[in-house]
């Protein structure tokens, strides 16, 4: 069987390749020009049906059918389609590219505060706020794109953090877990670390543990150490990092050593830092605490440790006598 003009069959098929094709061509105008041509909005016009009887002819939300109206209302104010009080229900019109549709439909919840701050935040950012508002109606959708897209992701993680509100409550949710916390702490170990190296290798220098910069004078054999290559990729993992910071650690142990001079600074930071943190622990203790449990044993204890003190400083009154 064929079509009145004997051109193509008429089947359910082809008719349904047309339609798929005009709506892929014009995207939502179609859906547009249906309520635009078929319903009136304030005063009753003979051949047409009210918002809500449309809405419920098609099983719809009424602010669904309403923001199609309003869509097709807003690009006629543009002169991009004719004005829907001229348009006759049942008969098509000259429709526009179908990527222009986005810039005139409001997605729902547009209109709410959400929406309204949602259009702000993306019109500064140079964004579709359409777009936006469409990724807040698909929470699952987002979360997956976060998951399995890294540019995604970090997307997300730069407008949490870009924000000192935002990263707060971010931070204060993640380090309510306490593995997540352990992982923190394992992370920002590894950044300090690694802080460390290659600040190490750029200005020759490094700190030792009692805070006196060394100068390393690092060879090329040392420099061409496998242990310092394995950190100069962008993102080098904890082991290679702490691989890496033991080995300047020991071209500061070595330094140190090599300099009788810079020993004996070292080896009297060191000191004066264990005994300046023996002294606060010492007085930070109240004596009306202590007396609440006092008992044999912290009496030894307290004792041992006044009699090592009472040594170490006979000691040094013989040598600096």
């Amino acid at each position: 069987m064929s079509d009145a003009d004997g051109d193509s069959p008429i089947d359910p098929v082809f008719c349904d390749a047309r339609r798929f094709g005009s709506f892929a061509s014009a995207g939502g105008w179609m859906f547009g020009l249906m309520v635009a041509r078929s319903v009136y909005r304030d005063e009753q016009v003979a051949g047409r049906i009210s918002v809500r009887a449309f809405a419920e002819e098609a099983g719809c939300a009424v602010d669904r059918v309403l923001r199609h109206w309003n869509a097709w209302q807003e690009a006629a104010s543009d002169e991009l389609v004719p004005d829907a009080g001229t348009l006759v229900p049942g008969a098509d019109t000259e429709l526009p590219e179908g990527d222009l549709w986005p810039k005139y439909y409001a997605a729902p919840g547009a209109s709410s505060d959400r929406g309204q701050r949602v259009r702000a935040e993306a019109e500064a950012l140079g964004a579709s706020y359409k777009k936006a508002l469409e990724i807040t109606g698909h929470r699952p959708a987002m979360k997956a794109a976060i998951w399995g897209d890294h540019q995604t992701a970090e997307a997300a993680r730069e407008a949490l953090f870009s924000r000192p509100q935002e990263r707060t409550a971010t931070l204060a949710r993640a380090l309510a877990d306490p593995d997540t916390r352990k992982a923190a702490k394992v992370e920002q170990k590894r950044v300090d670390h690694l802080e460390y190296v290659r600040r190490a290798l750029e200005e020759k220098t490094a700190k030792s543990p009692a805070g006196q910069v060394v100068e390393l004078g690092l060879s090329a054999d040392e420099l061409a150490d496998e242990r310092l290559n394995a950190i100069r990729d962008a993102c080098p993992d904890a082991e290679a990092v702490e691989q890496a910071y033991d080995y300047v650690q020991e071209l500061v142990e070595r330094a140190v050593r090599a300099d009788p001079d810079l020993y004996v600074r070292e080896q009297r930071a060191r000191f004066t830092r264990a005994f300046s943190a023996t002294s606060r622990n010492i007085q930070s203790i109240d004596p009306d605490d202590l007396m609440a449990v006092a008992d044999e044993a912290l009496v030894d204890s307290l004792t041992d440790l006044q009699n090592r003190v009472n040594d170490l400083a006979a000691t040094l009154r013989a040598v600096c006598a």
